[in-house]
């Protein structure tokens, strides 16, 4: 099978600091792109899980910072009445 290969042109300093991480880990330098290139992609998709999260989390009354921690606590007994009530009430009927 015949990979595809394209040529790149980088600035010396980047190309020394990608030979010198290849030295480090004794691979090759295709080896050390692969792998940030691998690393950027999973930080990009975990950015935009999270991005989406946070989203969720807005659309549906937000984390109500500021509130004293008595309206916390409140809040998160009355989340978990909701779940129990969503989940597991059908048991104990």
């Amino acid at each position: 099978m015949c990979t595809k290969v394209v040529t790149i042109q980088l600035p010396a300093r980047l190309y020394n600091e990608l030979q010198s991480l290849a030295a480090e880990e004794h691979t090759d330098l295709v080896d050390v792109i692969d792998r940030l290139v691998t690393a950027a992609s999973q930080y990009h998709t975990w950015l935009r899980d999270l991005t989406a999260l946070r989203e969720q989390v807005n659309q549906n009354g937000g984390l109500r910072v500021g509130a004293s921690k008595e309206e916390v606590v409140e809040r998160l007994r009355q989340t978990r009445h909701e779940i129990f009530g969503a989940e597991y009430a059908h048991l104990y009927r």
